[in-house]
């Protein structure tokens, strides 16, 4: 930030990783020239709702909601690997000792879901 006399100046960037960064962003480019004002409004609207916020020493806490919860996504990956799994046949392959084919079934989707863990 950069203050002057009788200025503000701030310098603003966000990813697009989430429908509100994006929605927010696409709302200023809208705006122009008008985007500080918007700003200054929507800053004054956050301090009316929370005047504590001006107190001396005091944080605000931002919590940035993801937009899916994990069982959320736990339940669209089931989906997703359960639908491909019914689309791809079985792989058949010999086994080594004995001369029969033998049919493998894909891994249990519990389990894979399971092993997401190791992202988390």
């Amino acid at each position: 930030m950069v203050k002057k006399p009788d200025r503000y100046r701030f310098s603003l960037q966000w990813g697009v990783e989430t429908i509100e960064k994006v929605q927010a962003g696409e709302l200023l480019e809208s705006l122009g020239n008008r985007k500080s004002e918007f700003i200054v409004m929507a800053v004054a609207e956050y301090i009316r709702i929370h005047p504590e916020s001006l107190s001396a020493g005091q944080k605000i806490k931002l919590v940035i909601q993801p937009n899916f919860t994990r069982d959320q996504i736990e339940a669209m990956l089931r989906n997703i690997i359960e639908e491909k799994m019914q689309e791809t046949p079985p792989i058949a392959r010999r086994t080594s000792n004995i001369n029969v084919e033998t049919v493998i079934d894909g891994p249990d989707v519990d389990e894979m879901l399971k092993n997401l863990e190791l992202f988390s």
